[in-house]
């Protein structure tokens, strides 16, 4: 989300800074590969997951939510229609605690129920399918 705000920002090519920014981060390499991974696949794919969101939110156009919003989002959408090994939930209850963190007060609250919205329209399993029955 961090380096989808700042590739806005800069308004230019913030993928030659992308390693920069991810070794200030200190993060493990597994992580900082997945980062890079999802980075660029959001990049790749925005227009497809921007028209994804907005036909998810009402009232609200990808292009008009706050940035931190839009780039939880984002992220969100990618994990949820694009990386089958991760439960749904764990994309939204992520994207939630993410918004509550940096987003405003409304900011959970919105994510959460564009998300809902995102699973519910692409006939994605529901939160409570997502894990594996348990064996006796």
């Amino acid at each position: 989300m961090q380096c989808l705000s700042q590739h806005e920002a800069l308004a230019g090519d913030f993928t030659v800074q992308l390693d920069e920014f991810l070794a200030e981060e200190d993060a493990p390499a597994k992580v900082q590969q997945y980062a890079r991974e999802m980075f660029n696949d959001i990049i790749d794919g925005r227009d497809a997951l921007d028209a994804c969101i907005d036909r998810a939110s009402d009232n609200w156009k990808v292009k008009r939510m706050a940035t931190v919003d839009r780039n939880i989002l984002r992220v969100a959408t990618c994990e949820l229609l694009h990386r089958p090994e991760i439960p749904a939930k764990v994309a939204v209850d992520e994207a939630v605690e993410i918004a509550k963190e940096f987003g405003t007060r409304e900011s959970a609250a919105f994510v959460n129920g564009v998300l809902d919205a995102i699973i519910k329209q692409n006939n994605l399993k529901a939160v409570a399918d997502a894990a594996p029955p348990a064996t006796p």
